[in-house]
């Protein structure tokens, strides 16, 4: 497991009554960009990396992408599942998967996808399971393929630095992913926490 400290800080969240402040029920702007601009991608097979309750995997699922949701915390997923029978998604699409994308035996099996997102998951990854993922990420987004990723910019969260900047989503995607674009703002949970949205591509 990544870091068992930060696991049991999400598994108390999805155990409590009241909903992780990260669990917005709302899919965010960026994603419904992704299918709702004016140049959408075309759908295909998508990750969604850290899925949590399974917001964002629906969505696509409803938008024709054929969805894979990964998190590390069965509660969440159960959750996932949940929202995804009260969408009348068949049980394959969205699946939900039990994974951890910071580990060095992530998802073996998995098809190469040509979306990668990762909304909110990666900032909080050791330095081992950051080289973990972006090797799994490589590995398993085909050519031309998206990854959008989400990221808290750096801070220190209980002793211990947490976030990403600019130039170490650049540095650690390098050489499988060129950054196409970065767009900068404030986590809506933490007015104190500066964000991103980074899209890269898979060259």
């Amino acid at each position: 497991m990544t870091d068992s400290s930060n696991y049991d800080r999400f598994l108390a969240a999805y155990q409590g009554d009241v909903p992780p402040p990260w669990d917005s029920g709302i899919v965010p702007p960026e994603v419904r960009a992704l299918v709702e601009s004016d140049t959408p991608l075309e759908p295909g097979r998508a990750l969604d990396v850290g899925c949590g309750t399974g917001m964002s995997s629906v969505y696509l699922a409803l938008h024709g992408w054929q969805v894979t949701g990964v998190d590390w915390v069965q509660q969440a997923l159960e959750r996932a599942r949940h929202r995804a029978r009260q969408a009348d998604r068949p049980a394959d699409n969205p699946r939900f998967v039990r994974a951890d994308a910071g580990s060095a035996d992530f998802l073996p099996d998995q098809t190469p996808v040509s979306l990668w997102l990762d909304v909110g998951c990666l900032h909080s990854f050791s330095p081992e399971a950051r080289q973990h993922y972006a090797h799994h990420a490589a590995r398993l987004v085909a050519p031309g393929g998206t990854l959008l990723l989400y990221a808290f910019a750096p801070h220190e969260r209980d002793g211990q630095p947490r976030g990403l900047s600019p130039d170490e989503v650049a540095a650690r995607f390098a050489p499988a992913f060129a950054v196409v674009s970065v767009q900068h703002g404030q986590e809506v949970t933490d007015p104190v926490t500066a964000s991103a949205w980074y899209w890269l591509r898979r060259v």
